[in-house]
């Protein structure tokens, strides 16, 4: 084998991967609660949408209008222009190909975290040299620390909500990081529709703000792979052209999509329901002795345990409730993430949380 190809291995296999945790092994899972999921859809709506996609769409051919189709229907809901829309095979390609096509070998990229590990895994396989700037203790953003951090160049990542704290950036912070940083400011908003609010429609007057948005949460279809990138008219149609892939999306996928978007009550109502059922677990949550629950505009909830998390996070999968260990958040110890799922899941998390507890 060859040196070069030893080298390049060599880099792959020290180069980190994305953490799936242990759940996916785990057998008799009972309330899945660990990747954020929307489980407020009515699973025989999806079923039934899904149903009428398969009958309509040839898969054996490439259908590049259903992507033009959808570049239409999300710009009317958003109010948007057609030529601000890039879909991508869920945000997570969004994320892979920003960094593909404005990251070079050792330009810089920003991370603000505690946050989605994926923006360093994919900005450091582009080449860039990331740098991870810690949140405030109140979760709120650092702005001089970035912008001193950042200098004038490359791109800097936010998730408002962000994951894990579950907290919305204040739209001032943000807005001044796009207007004294010139390079480029990814905001991911995979979280926006459980929240107040969304600067997308800011994007248009500023050429360096990008918005990521996703099918998986509100929507209710993760499987199905499915995001945007909304990025300024200047540049967005070029990079659709020349960084996308030649056929983006399965148009099997854009079809359930497109009926979603069709009929948007199914998404409003699953919002609303989850967030009725979010006030009703955080209340639990807080009855709970020594464990610290954070208010959240997301569709999950951080909390700190009084015992071990990886204590926890075991007493619970053990039980059947599947949740996400994330350890350390800044000065909070013991800290799992737990998705907000329906009330019986709920349910069954709770009283396994308190056993746990008690057993501890």
């Amino acid at each position: 084998m060859s040196n070069w190809l030893n080298d390049r291995l060599s880099t792959l296999n020290s180069r980190e991967s994305y953490n799936l945790g242990s759940n996916s092994k785990a057998k008799n899972i009972r309330a899945k609660l660990d990747a954020n999921e929307n489980w407020h859809i009515p699973a025989e709506e999806v079923h039934r949408l899904v149903s009428e996609a398969v009958a309509q769409v040839d898969v054996r051919g490439y259908h590049l209008g259903i992507v033009e189709e959808l570049c239409t229907a999300v710009a009317k809901r958003l109010s948007l222009s057609e030529g601000m829309i890039v879909p991508t095979q869920g945000a997570d390609q969004g994320i892979d190909l920003l960094s593909q096509g404005f990251l070079r070998e050792g330009d810089r990229a920003i991370i603000v975290g505690p946050t989605y590990s994926f923006y360093a895994l994919r900005a450091s396989l582009a080449g860039a040299r990331c740098t991870e700037i810690k949140l405030n203790d109140d979760f709120s953003l650092p702005v001089e620390t970035i912008l001193k951090e950042a200098s004038d160049e490359g791109v800097i990542f936010l998730c408002s909500p962000n994951n894990p704290t579950g907290n919305q950036f204040a739209s001032d912070d943000i807005l001044r990081l796009s207007e004294k940083f010139p390079g480029i400011v990814v905001l991911d908003e995979a979280y926006i529709d459980f929240a107040a609010n969304s600067l997308v429609k800011e994007v248009e007057n500023r050429r360096n703000l990008v918005v990521l948005r996703t099918f998986s949460k509100a929507f209710g279809l993760a499987d199905i792979r499915l995001g945007l990138i909304i990025a300024h008219p200047d540049w967005a149609s070029v990079f659709l052209d020349r960084i996308q892939y030649p056929y983006p999306l399965s148009s099997l996928a854009v079809s359930i999509a497109l009926r979603m978007l069709q009929e948007f009550q199914l998404v409003e109502n699953g919002v609303a329901s989850l967030k009725k059922e979010r006030k009703w677990l955080l209340e639990q949550l807080k009855q709970i002795d020594d464990v610290k629950a954070f208010d959240s505009q997301t569709n999950f909830v951080l909390l700190s345990l009084p015992i071990d998390a990886t204590r926890g996070f075991n007493g619970l999968l053990e039980r059947g409730i599947a949740t996400k260990k994330v350890g350390r958040i800044l000065n909070l110890p013991n800290c799992i993430r737990v998705t907000v799922g329906t009330r019986a899941m709920n349910s069954d998390f709770l009283e396994a949380l308190k056993v746990v507890l008690i057993n501890a």
